[in-house]
């Protein structure tokens, strides 16, 4: 195999699951390649469009060719409900039912969130037990949980949303949902954390994750350093085709 640089970068993305331009930039550094930003942006763009690599987020690749497409009828029928009552109003949502299938342990109860701009939040509230019997919480603690007795295996939770270009979503994308997961399992004690840990392993192993919209709202969350740590192994090329 010549030493191009085409070469060169399989050979620096083909053991690991994630990488970033600075990541390569500073490999062909290391190892006194001396190539512009045109000419890697060039060849990225060819390993790319051979689906050697494939666009992970601003800024980022990865070898992984499937997206999660985070579709589920529950969040679908809810999300319509509240479109025809509120059409204009802002608002996500997401389940623990559309990420069952990755959790480690099975979950005897589940959780759907809806993040909406806070002064309509107790209108939901009522719209949705009055029109149709849904019983939703308004931005309870875990504490505040524990005080409900429920009569379904579901809980609907009322949240404030948090203004961001993933907010945006109607059906939260993957991005979303692990990074809000991470905040209700510290806030609900929903998961532990090696749990969390368990699913944040499978879908970044799995499925082709936008690196960037993960940070970008990370940092909005103000977790930031928590999800790069966990990101770590990703990008890593020791340990990045061993994940799990």
């Amino acid at each position: 195999m010549k030493n191009t640089l085409k070469n060169i970068i399989k050979k620096f993305a083909q053991n690991r699951i994630y990488f970033s331009v600075s990541q390569l930039k500073e490999y062909l550094k290391n190892n006194e390649y001396d190539y512009s930003d045109s000419s890697i942006k060039k060849y990225l763009g060819q390993l790319t469009k051979e689906g050697f690599i494939y666009n992970a987020g601003r800024g980022y690749y990865s070898h992984l060719p499937n997206e999660f497409k985070a579709e589920n009828e529950e969040v679908n029928i809810l999300v319509e409900k509240i479109n025809r009552k509120y059409p204009y109003l802002n608002f996500s949502i997401w389940s623990t039912k559309q990420i069952n299938f990755s959790f480690h342990h099975t979950q005897n109860r589940f959780y759907t969130f809806i993040y909406s701009e806070s002064d309509a939040l107790m209108i939901l509230r009522d719209y949705l037990a009055s029109d149709f019997g849904i019983q939703a919480i308004l931005n309870p603690s875990k504490s505040d949980l524990e005080k409900i007795s429920f009569n379904s295996t579901e809980t609907i939770i009322l949240r404030p949303i948090i203004i961001h270009k993933l907010s945006s979503f109607k059906v939260a994308t993957i991005e979303k949902i692990l990074i809000d997961l991470y905040i209700e399992t510290q806030r609900l004690d929903i998961i532990d954390l090696s749990e969390y840990k368990k699913v944040f392993d499978y879908f970044l192993s799995n499925y082709r994750i936008n690196i960037s919209h993960l940070l970008d709202y990370a940092e909005r969350r103000k977790i930031l350093t928590k999800i790069r740590e966990l990101l770590e192994k990703y990008t890593n090329p020791t340990l990045s085709l061993n994940v799990g």
